[in-house]
């Protein structure tokens, strides 16, 4: 009778050690295969599940989901390297309650095809409109600005940045004050007279998953901020 509840005690144990350790890594397999059914693509990519008490998983909850990975792309997201901490994940349900994390390299196409590379985006916030604030050097807005207006013009142009978000555009020796203006989630340069055209730099919605809602001037970086929907995105 003794050796029968000793055994029943081991069998229990190891029932429950396989549930508490075992879970996560296949929580994490299981994680991995809904990110590559998205066209989650990237190198070195990791992916740990974890949840206070391991056995919610079996109910498809996670408290907590680590991604890392290089040369990302998923939907209109694309990135040099990715370092996300997901919060809250219903596994089953394919939701995300929090997020977390920093991108680098990230490439948002211009309107002429030509990509803009964001040096860094930090994200927080809900998974569904997580806040994205994105740095890029003021001389590559600069050089997508001139592109932009000498591709509508057909002629040279010269383009520079004043804080908070001032412009001055000079075509054929002539200078024309204007400011960096968010419309429809996109960055749009707004000349103050009529004698230049408008000039959309950067477009929100195809090839760009980030609608932004503000651009700051700095010294020598321009600062966008806005929103992105992760969890449509990762269809975790």
């Amino acid at each position: 009778m003794r050796s029968c509840l000793i055994q029943l005690f081991m069998t229990v144990a190891v029932i429950f050690a396989l549930l508490w350790f075992g879970l996560p890594f296949a929580a994490s397999w299981l994680a991995t295969t809904a990110l590559n059914s998205a066209g989650f693509t990237g190198t070195n990519t990791k992916v740990d599940v974890s949840a206070n008490l391991p056995p919610r998983i079996l109910l498809g909850h996670a408290d907590r989901i680590r991604l890392t990975s290089t040369q990302v792309g998923v939907g209109d997201l694309h990135a040099g390297s990715i370092d996300m901490t997901l919060g809250d994940v219903e596994l089953i349900d394919r939701k995300i309650g929090t997020v977390q994390g920093t991108l680098t390299d990230v490439r948002v196409p211009a309107p002429n095809g030509d990509p803009i590379t964001i040096d860094s985006a930090t994200l927080s916030g809900a998974g569904a409109s997580a806040t994205a604030t994105l740095t890029t050097s003021s001389a590559e807005l600069i050089q997508l600005a001139q592109a932009q207006y000498s591709e509508v013009t057909k002629t040279a142009a010269t383009v520079k940045l004043v804080a908070p978000d001032k412009v001055t555009v000079t075509v054929k020796g002539k200078s024309e004050p204007g400011r960096l203006v968010v419309v429809n989630g996109g960055i749009v340069l707004v000349p103050t007279n009529t004698s230049l055209p408008t000039v959309p730099l950067i477009e929100s919605g195809t090839g760009n998953p980030f609608h932004f809602t503000s651009i700051t001037v700095g010294a020598t970086t321009v600062t966008l901020v806005g929103t992105i929907d992760l969890q449509s995105l990762l269809g975790l």
